[in-house]
């Protein structure tokens, strides 16, 4: 599971998904950024975490806890090689695009060694 199998998977879903950056102008309908947050590491596992920033317009706050809920729902598909780690963070107006933002943290965990010498 990578950055690019997440991105096909949730454009494939019907959403619009932008990399970091690469949305400009106003919110002015609702859209996805997918970013890397990079490596986390413990005792038997590495995780590789991706977040989901969902955007929707500062006048239809009332529809954008469903719309939450569908962006989950098609990220359910992906379970359970990708795992939902923070379902929702709080919601606020980002007056830059004027659109209320919130984002959803998701992680992808295989077993490592850290005991493993790396040869080269």
């Amino acid at each position: 599971m990578n950055w690019q199998t997440i991105y096909t998977h949730l454009k494939d879903n019907g959403f619009a998904v932008y990399s970091l950056g690469q949305h400009e102008g106003k919110c002015t309908s609702p859209y996805l950024v997918l970013r890397n947050n990079g490596a986390i590491l413990n005792q038997s596992l590495i995780g590789q975490e991706y977040e989901i920033l969902l955007y929707y317009p500062k006048d239809r706050y009332s529809e954008f806890e469903g719309y939450i809920e569908r962006v989950k729902q098609a990220m359910n598909a992906l379970y359970p090689s990708l795992r939902l780690e923070d379902a929702e963070q709080p919601h606020f107006l980002d007056d830059d695009v004027e659109g209320y933002m919130t984002g959803l943290i998701y992680r992808v965990w295989k077993p490592h060694n850290l005991n493993r010498v790396r040869k080269d």
